[in-house]
Parts: structure tokens; sequence; C-alpha cells
């Protein structure tokens, strides 16, 4: 019985990772414009927010690099300790889903410590036979899941920036 809820709940975390986006119909972007982005400066700054997921969320958003309303997800399908999903536009409609997890370093299961060795080596790990890009944070703590459906050069710079941003969260 253990083995379904553990698959039911793999199935549904696999389906949210590759859920299909309408891309690019030319929907107003909920975010700020590209050429806002790029000159805007920090202004919640990582001194002003706790080392936990709330406060990476914090960090993101207050620095208008993820937008929208946080949905939980299921954290312990991948041996995470919380995660949250957000899902926004960037040149495109509803086009960026972005998840945020959680670890607890001191307390890693045997899921846990195989999803972080192997994002960590590839850069992505392997759930219901589907492998899925991820990027950890430099602490290690964090891992997020960015998924576009628009793959033009400008949005391509913004994972990027995101990407950055998330990474160097806390890292001391």
């Amino acid at each position: 019985m253990k083995k379904i809820w553990i698959l039911a709940a793999a199935a549904a975390l696999l389906m949210t990772v590759t859920a299909c986006g309408a891309g690019d119909v030319g929907g107003v972007s909920s975010g700020a414009s590209s050429e806002e982005s790029a000159s805007s400066t920090q202004t919640v700054l990582q001194s002003s927010v706790e080392d936990n997921l709330e406060g990476l969320q914090t960090y993101l958003t207050g620095n208008e690099l993820i937008s929208g309303e946080p949905k939980e997800m299921r954290a312990d399908v991948i041996g995470a300790e919380s995660g949250v999903q957000y899902q926004f536009s960037y040149n495109g409609k509803n086009n960026i889903t972005v998840e945020l997890y959680e670890y607890d370093l001191d307390n890693l299961n045997d899921t846990a410590k195989n999803i972080i060795e192997s994002v960590q080596s590839n850069g992505q790990f392997t759930l219901m036979d589907k492998q899925i890009p991820a990027t950890l944070s430099d602490s290690g703590k964090y891992l997020m899941i960015y998924t576009d459906t628009v793959s033009d050069d400008e949005n391509k710079a913004y994972a990027e920036k995101v990407k950055g941003k998330f990474q160097e969260f806390k890292n001391s």
C-alpha cells in the first residue's frame, strides 16, 4: 500500500513538473518587463530574510525574479522537507514554472541523498524514468526546478539570472 502512495505522489509531481504550457501566445506578462528587469536593482537583501524556504521565496519574489501565488508541493517525493511551485509569465502566457524545495541537510533520507548527488553531478535527477533538470543552491540546502516553454535568447538569459540569484542564496 505504501508503494502505491509513493508511486501516486511521484506521478503527481511528475505531472506538475512536465505540465504543458501554452508557450508564447502573445499574452501580457504578469511579471516585470524584460527592460525593467534588466535595469532594476536588488531590493530585498539576503541578510534581511531567514535561511529557510519562506526566506528564499521572499528574496526571489521581492527582487521580482519570480511572481504569483505559491502552491504547496509534495516535497517528500524527492526527499525534501518542503516545497512550493510558482507559475507566471515572462514574454509568454504562464510560460514559467518554478519549483523550490528545501532539504534538511542533517537528516537526509536515501531519496534525498540520491537526488542531491545526481543534481550535483549531472544537473538533473530521475523521477519515474523521466530526467528532470534541476539546480542546487551553492549551500546544497535548496533545489530549484525551472521550466520555461519559451526558449528565445531573452528568456534563456532571464532563466540564468534567476538561477544565479537562487544559487547564491545564503551561501555562507
